[in-house]
Order: C-alpha cells, then sequence, then structure tokens
C-alpha cells in the first residue's frame, strides 16, 4: 500500500537504502581515520649524532634455519667487546659495517636530532649530501608524524 502511494519499484527501494547506507558508511570512515591516524609534528631539533650503516651483505638463505624457536634460550651477561645499540648487540667492531645487524639491502645515513620542544630523540633518515652538510650542535626542522596511542614516531625527514 505505502508502496503503491510513493511509486516505488524493487530497484527503487534497492537504489534508496544504498544511499542511505553509503552515507553512513562513508561518514564512519571518515570518522575512524580521523580518530586512529597520526599527527603531524614539525619542530625545531638539534643534531646530536650521526651515523652511517652500510648496505648488508646479500645472503643465499639460511643454511640451519629452524621452524620453531629454542625453548631452552637463556640470558647471559655482555662479554666485554660487546656493545647494545637501539636494542642490538653486537661486537664493538660490527657498528656500521655490512655485518651490522640494523644493516639494510642500501646504505643508510641516520642524523639523530632532540626535539627542542619536547626534547625528545629522534632518528631521522637523510640522503648523503645532507648527512655530510650537518655537523653536531647544528639546528634544524624536522618533520614527522606521531601515533596518537603509541607515540611512536613514523616519517621522520629534515626540511
Amino acid at each position: 500500500m505505502l508502496r503503491a502511494k510513493l511509486r516505488l519499484t524493487r530497484s527503487n527501494q534497492v537504489t534508496e537504502m544504498l544511499r542511505t547506507s553509503v552515507r553512513a558508511c562513508a561518514i564512519a570512515i571518515f570518522v575512524m581515520i580521523g580518530v586512529a591516524s597520526c599527527d603531524r609534528k614539525s619542530g625545531e631539533a638539534v643534531v646530536i649524532g650521526k651515523e652511517h650503516i652500510d648496505a648488508a651483505l646479500l645472503t643465499e638463505g639460511t643454511p640451519n634455519a629452524k621452524s620453531e624457536p629454542s625453548s631452552n634460550a637463556q640470558i647471559r651477561a655482555m662479554a666485554d667487546d660487546e656493545i647494545t645499540v637501539d636494542g642490538y648487540v653486537m661486537k664493538t667492531g660490527v657498528r656500521g659495517t655490512s655485518r651490522d645487524p640494523r644493516a639494510l639491502s642500501h646504505e643508510q645515513w641516520i642524523v639523530k636530532v632532540r626535539m627542542l620542544d619536547n626534547g625528545r630523540t629522534i632518528q631521522v633518515p637523510a640522503d648523503q649530501a645532507q648527512w655530510e652538510k650537518l655537523r653536531e650542535n647544528d639546528r634544524v626542522k624536522v618533520r614527522y608524524r606521531r601515533g596518537k596511542y603509541t607515540g611512536t614516531v613514523w616519517a621522520a625527514e629534515i626540511e
């Protein structure tokens, strides 16, 4: 009866239902992106260090790969010739070389900066020319993204 008065056919009903549903979904998606995204931040920083890491050596594969982690892992004290860098333990002579555990498939030029407004220390990847030009205690402008909930820094760059 109501359909007859409004002159809605079955296809018109489906179209009308989709219009309202799509609008609601689009609004929900935009709200979710706005709530869960990262904050864009920028500010002045002071260069506190620089580091170059060579590209990792190419390996054919892991020769003795185990599918399950060992259940008898034991914590041991660091040896006198070992250092800790960014949570990695390595021999002193390995840092910055192709055997560095942080090495990737390409060379890395890293500038370590301390933000002036909040004192946060950030490692910013740079290109070689920019890395060579910078010196310790130089002031630079840094842009980065910070996760709203975790505070993790993403996509930092020197302007």
